[in-house]
């Protein structure tokens, strides 16, 4: 049996204690970064971050206008598209720098690429929403194979309708988009009164289910704004993500259709922007309605914010009146 003098002993508990010591030192390393941890999470972002991500929705909201304005007036060629588009950018950028430099902050927006380019199709005459061939057609197809990018973003932007006159209970005005695989369909449809004391109702139905949203109106036309979701400027929960998606062409497939049913029942006048398509009628061209013409689908602008303390730098994807990739 072996035994063990004094040293032997002093030894063993010099041991002992060295252990103890490195296990009481990872412990509190330990439990320091996780105080360290909360101390940063409870911080927020980085001093200025704030500034810099509120400054980028705003030139996101003023390039989109830009982008508007100019498909609006500007559309006879794509050069002349762009050339709009960029007075508008450095219009951007030397308004939004001008408001920071006094602070110490420059700004700088750039248009980053070539835009992408679709087909603008309006009626902005207060007629009915029927086809403009020679004998219109009250059932139409507005636009045709209407083809979704590869990051599944919806390509079909800013689609308002402007009603003056809405059809009743049983006649209502239908929008379909409907796909060309396996045709899934979304509907739209559309009825009530304007003026005062009316209600328009939007009902949807989609592969998944139906949702219908009343609006009280006083004013005398309905604004619908289809991919942005509301009824005059209030959520309807019919045209909007969540429990039930409804969104603008969700849940037909990557290619699709755009048509209107019963458009003989509605007066007024709609908007909307596509993406990659072809044409299904001929439509006139602008002043007559409703006319397409090329428009800029989208556009990538590269934006940075610098201070002392921080450089934010980002290309931001700028398409007005998207709804969320579906």
């Amino acid at each position: 049996m072996a035994h063990l003098n004094d040293d032997d002993r002093g030894q063993i508990i010099l041991i002992a204690a060295l252990a103890l010591a490195v296990t009481f030192i990872g412990l509190a390393l330990v439990v320091n970064s996780a105080i360290y941890t909360q101390n940063l999470a409870s911080r927020g972002e980085v001093a200025g971050s704030n500034d810099a991500l509120e400054m980028r929705a705003m030139v996101e909201t003023n390039v989109g206008g830009g982008i508007t304005a100019a498909n609006k007036y500007n559309y006879s060629t794509q050069t002349t598209l762009e050339t709009g588009v960029r007075e508008s950018i450095g219009t951007v950028s030397t308004q939004t720098e001008r408001q920071r430099v006094t602070s110490g902050t420059l700004v700088n927006v750039t248009l980053a690429g070539p835009p992408t380019y679709g087909t603008r199709i309006a009626q902005t005459n207060t007629s009915l929403f029927e086809s403009g061939e020679a004998t219109p057609s009250a059932d139409w197809m507005v636009r045709e194979r209407v083809t979704r990018p590869g990051d599944g973003t919806n390509a079909t932007r800013r689609f308002v309708i402007n009603a003056t006159q809405l059809p009743s209970s049983g006649s209502e005005f239908v929008v379909v988009a409907n796909g060309t695989g396996g045709n899934p369909k979304w509907t739209m449809r559309v009825w009530g009164d304007v003026g005062p004391s009316g209600t328009v109702n939007v009902e949807v139905d989609t592969p998944s289910g139906t949702q219908t949203c009343a609006v009280p109106i006083e004013e005398p036309y309905a604004h619908i704004d289809v991919t942005g979701g509301t009824v005059q400027g209030e959520p309807c929960l019919a045209l909007q993500g969540g429990s039930f998606d409804g969104r603008f062409a969700h849940g037909v497939g990557d290619e699709y259709n755009i048509s209107y049913e019963s458009g003989d029942q509605i007066r007024g006048n709609y908007s909307m922007v596509v993406r990659d398509s072809k044409r299904a009628y001929t439509l006139d061209t602008a002043p007559a309605s409703p006319f397409s013409t090329t428009a800029i689908y989208d556009v990538t602008v590269r934006y940075r914010y610098d201070t002392s303390n921080l450089r934010y730098e980002a290309k931001i994807r700028v398409a007005p009146g998207e709804p969320d990739a579906s």
